[in-house]
């Protein structure tokens, strides 16, 4: 049974689609969606898929992009990383723990931390970084990069 399938059959809508996008099944199901079968194919787990891969979904499936843009785009986002790295004030951060090692996280090949879960305050527009590629949202720590931000605004 395919992702969409499983939500529409469930009951869940549109609400629905979107957490099977990100790996969540917590819908509760209606009727005819089989227990074994649904769980396997709705949950691809994102930690099989390459950040890489699953920024360019997003782009493709998302977005709107064609496969060409998503990945001029993601060129243009691999260029960039290193000055995002060089430049973020991300360790200066109160929210930021000793144990991470990443940092950049409003870059959409970083994402959202895998350490960091409690907010103690953001300095994002403080950030270098923030005012010269204009972002707008912050914590991207541990609520995602700009893009995916920016994303679940516009649904």
């Amino acid at each position: 049974m395919k992702r969409r399938d499983f939500f529409e059959k469930s009951g869940c809508g549109l609400a629905g689609i979107m957490m099977s996008y990100f790996g969540l099944t917590s819908c509760a199901k209606k009727e005819e969606a089989p227990a074994a079968e649904a769980p396997l194919e709705a949950a691809a787990p994102e930690e099989e898929m390459s950040r890489k891969d699953l920024v360019k979904k997003m782009m493709v499936e998302k977005m709107g992009k064609t496969e060409e843009e998503a990945e001029a785009m993601i060129k243009d986002a691999e260029e960039k990383l290193p000055m995002v790295k060089d430049m973020c004030i991300c360790k200066t951060c109160p929210t930021y723990v000793a144990e991470e090692t990443e940092v950049g996280f409003c870059h959409p090949l970083i994402g959202k931390s895998k350490i960091i879960t409690e907010e103690k305050g953001c300095d994002c527009p403080k950030c270098p970084v923030y005012q010269k590629m204009s972002l707008k949202n912050g914590y991207y720590c541990t609520r995602k990069s700009e893009m995916e931000q920016e994303m679940a605004k516009g649904m």
